[in-house]
């Protein structure tokens, strides 16, 4: 018996020797990342390398991790040596895995491997589990204990299942019928149960059907739930999912030289799936003699203040640093004014916090008025670096010259009309298969029009401000939505309180509730071959 309790561990193998590395295994939810706990998006913002699922959105896992961060895609046999090499070397690694990792059946693999190596600090963050998931997305609230039943590779038979008041029955699309087999001989060719397919997105479609109806689905999982909480009354107290306002809405944003991942996040958030559509593309500048310049400025301490007016603006600075040699440290006395929330967030990624941002209009011409003027008691020097595009920034250097800056701009970037979009995308445009179309711009509306032609009029137009809806209507759009501020969550809300409006016009009316590309399209008149 030992004097002590202390914790044992394997014993170290000679080859390998303990560093500062360490692996966390992270349960990201199912559907999306919107799911991660904030022990995991923690987790995330520290990784050196992020190894995540073959089905995993990389960019929203890039949006979530530091700039510095390799993203990986998991599978193969090297994945366990690839782990164990990179926490050898000191990196931090975060295995993102679908759901979570002791709960969910396909888990397993790398977990014990990692674990039984020595010398490893490992950590595992919980995330929601697909089970519970299906019965909150589909409104299910389980009277007692509910069981679970896997039968994504394998169909058991029906002795095997569990015996549970609420059953959640994962499968995968073409075992649906070998399910739907199975559980009539328990439950009856009319027994009923709750069809959910496309779990958590913005094509989730959930149904009470019986076991008789089920084919094979043309998904790669879906689930089915037996139960007392399945029947529609009672689900109707709890589809806050389906129920959301622009919940199946398809939504095309065209997209200028602003981030609008904001933007489909607060759409997202009302139920609308978002489809970009690029109208104008960002090249480099036709000479790099200016930016070079302006860099070397940077570093030898020329400038006090750097204003940036947009995240490709701050692309721009970071990549030529890179070219140096440099990162952000080279930029630490220098103070630092954004405009925008994306330019705002650009920074961040680089580990950079702006010292004054707008803070009544996220405009260059707000910057302007917001901008301490220059006392040569205080401030050391008087200048002031503008990296910008090609189009002109007058109000802001205006301005900062009447506070008594000596003001330089230098083209960082140039904006050009993007190509069309592809022909399927246009033809979706003009007969009205998307539901609404977003405008963030003037700009963004004369670009669209040109590059894809005019939305169908079933379409329902929103824009952020008067200055876009007087864009639209001289383009002879009809505009639905404006939103009450210039932001992308005013805007996003706005068109959700118009959908709402609409929905209950449409129930008020005693007709049934469809979208907007869900008019009754007219037939096309066949053609008449001319008679002699």
């Amino acid at each position: 018996m030992t004097d002590s309790l202390e914790p044992t561990s394997p014993a170290t193998p000679p080859e390998f020797e303990p560093t500062g590395g360490s692996v966390t295994f992270v349960g990201s939810g199912p559907a999306d990342l919107g799911l991660l706990t904030l022990s995991g998006s923690r987790a995330m913002r520290f990784a050196d390398l992020l190894i995540v699922d073959p089905t995993a959105d990389v960019e929203q896992v890039r949006s979530l991790a530091p700039a510095h961060a390799e993203v990986r895609i998991a599978g193969g046999d090297d994945e366990v040596a690839d782990i164990l090499g990179a926490v050898a070397r000191g990196r931090r690694v975060v295995r993102l895995h679908s759901g979570d990792y002791f709960t969910d059946a396909d888990s397993a693999g790398v977990l014990p491997e990692v674990l039984a190596e020595a010398g490893i600090r490992a950590n595992v963050v919980p995330g929601v589990n697909r089970w519970s998931a299906a019965l909150s997305f589909g409104g299910v609230s389980a009277t007692a204990a509910f069981a679970a039943l896997d039968a994504t590779v394998q169909v058991p038979d029906i002795e095997s299942w569990p015996a549970a008041d609420t059953l959640v029955v994962r499968a995968a699309g073409s075992l649906a019928r070998d399910v739907a087999a199975q559980a009539a001989l328990r439950y009856g060719r009319d027994g009923q149960c709750l069809s959910l397919v496309g779990l958590g997105t913005t094509s989730q479609v959930s149904e009470v059907v019986t076991w008789a109806e089920i084919d094979d689905i043309d998904a790669p999982e879906c689930y089915f739930i037996v139960g007392p909480g399945i029947e529609d009354v009672r689900r109707q107290r709890y589809a806050w999912f389906e129920g959301k306002p622009l919940f199946d809405w398809r939504v095309i944003a065209p997209r200028t030289k602003d981030d609008l991942s904001s933007l489909i996040e607060e759409l997202a958030h009302y139920g609308a799936g978002t489809e970009l559509v690029a109208t104008m593309s960002i090249e480099p500048p036709r000479t790099e003699q200016g930016m070079e310049k302006a860099v070397r400025g940077l570093v030898d301490g020329r400038y006090l203040w750097l204003v940036l007016t947009s995240p490709h603006a701050v692309a721009a600075i970071a990549e030529r640093l890179t070219e140096y040699g440099l990162d952000s440290r080279a930029l630490s006395g220098i103070s630092l004014a954004a405009v925008g929330r994306g330019t705002v967030e650009a920074l961040a990624r680089l580990g950079l916090v702006a010292d004054l941002t707008p803070v009544v209009e996220n405009t260059t011409g707000a910057l302007a008025t917001e901008f301490p003027a220059y006392d040569d008691l205080i401030d050391p020097l008087n200048r002031v670096l503008v990296p910008s595009a090609d189009v002109s920034v007058e109000p802001l250097l205006v301005g900062l010259s009447r506070l008594g800056w000596e003001v330089e701009e230098v083209t960082a970037y140039r904006t050009v009309r993007a190509a069309p979009p592809p022909p399927e995308v246009r033809d979706d445009i003009k007969t009205g298969m998307y539901d609404a179309v977003v405008f963030t711009s003037a700009t963004a509306v004369r670009n669209m029009i040109g590059i894809a032609g005019k939305p169908h009029p079933a379409t329902v137009v929103a824009a952020i401000g008067p200055a876009t809806a007087a864009a639209c209507e001289m383009h002879g759009l009809r505009v639905d939505v404006i939103a009450d501020a210039p932001t992308f969550e005013s805007l996003a809300e706005a068109l959700a309180r118009f959908a709402d409006r609409r929905r209950a016009d449409q129930l008020a009316a005693g007709l049934p509730v469809t979208k907007p590309s869900q008019r009754k399209r007219r037939k096309r008149r066949k053609a008449v071959a001319p008679t002699d």
